[in-house]
């Protein structure tokens, strides 16, 4: 049986201010909302401005474990830290080595959260036009090895997630494909290493979501929950874009995943007047999703 999960992303920057919503505050709403498990988003959390990245990071991480236990919310998963869009392109952006050294502090806050997996996204390549699978599987043995490690000294499981593959004459990343993906998995072979199926991601790359599934089996270890056109990753609720529900939780039921159902949604925006019916919504969505499963 699935358990029911969101990302802390769920509530983010407060719309119109350059301010955060704290975890405590994210982490009561969801738990109003009837949630009793959260993915913790510390990728979000992991900035030079943000909770990870700034001295007195492990008592943060302490305080969020003791905030969450107080109201019955746990945690069975996280997201790691990792660079965004064409920062992967800059062989001199700046704070490159600050996000790779953030992600031990994400291997030690998602032990002390009490989650067994986090997810992190592989590594990719500067962008170039002969893309070769090769060269990247050789890349992300190399980048995730000490990660690994340092996850299976705290106790705990990375889950690679699958990365959108624009084909053609746009960036390519490594795992949009998913044979590479599984390629990749079963070349570190290591129990504490699974993946991390993102469904929007699956979609958006022309991916039949529900195939996807079944071919990993039981490599999938956490989840990515969101839908979209195929006009772009754009983290819609399940059912407002074109992804196949009904056989995407089959596809869950045939497999016996037994992990969080993360809806990974991001807040849109929205004014906060509205936050409490939104985490409503997102909660009694996600159960009619789980209920379609059985």
């Amino acid at each position: 049986m699935m358990t029911l999960s969101a990302s802390t992303w769920l509530m983010s920057r407060i719309p119109g201010t350059k301010s955060r919503y704290t975890i405590e505050q994210c982490l009561s709403a969801m738990k109003a909302a009837g949630f009793d498990y959260a993915d913790a988003n510390l990728w979000s959390l992991g900035g030079r401005d943000a909770p990870l990245g700034q001295d007195n990071w492990l008592e943060w991480a302490e305080n969020t474990r003791a905030f969450a236990d107080s109201i019955r919310v746990s945690f069975r998963q996280t997201h790691g830290q990792t660079l965004s869009g064409q920062q992967w392109d800059d062989p001199n952006y700046a704070d490159a080595e600050f996000v790779w050294a953030i992600n031990y502090r994400c291997i030690e806050a998602t032990r002390i959260l009490g989650a067994q997996w986090m997810v992190m996204h592989p590594w990719n390549l500067p962008h170039d036009p002969l893309y070769s699978r090769q060269k990247a599987k050789e890349a992300n043995f190399r980048y995730l090895a000490p990660y690994i490690e340092a996850a299976k000294k705290a106790g705990i499981g990375i889950a690679i997630e699958n990365m959108v593959d624009f084909r053609g004459n746009r960036r390519r990343y490594c795992g949009g494909d998913p044979e590479e993906l599984l390629e990749l998995a079963d070349a570190i072979n290591d129990p504490s290493v699974g993946i991390c199926i993102d469904t929007g991601h699956a979609h958006f790359s022309g991916i039949h979501v529900g195939s996807f599934i079944r071919m990993a089996g039981s490599r999938v270890k956490c989840t990515h929950i969101s839908d979209n056109n195929r006009d772009g990753d754009r983290h819609l609720p399940p059912f407002m874009g074109s992804i196949d529900w009904a056989d995407t939780m089959k596809a869950f039921a045939d497999i016996g995943y037994t992990g969080d159902f993360s809806l990974e949604l991001g807040s849109h925006n929205f004014p906060d007047s509205t936050r409490a019916p939104w985490c409503r919504f997102v909660h009694d969505l996600g159960e009619a999703l789980l209920a379609m499963a059985k």
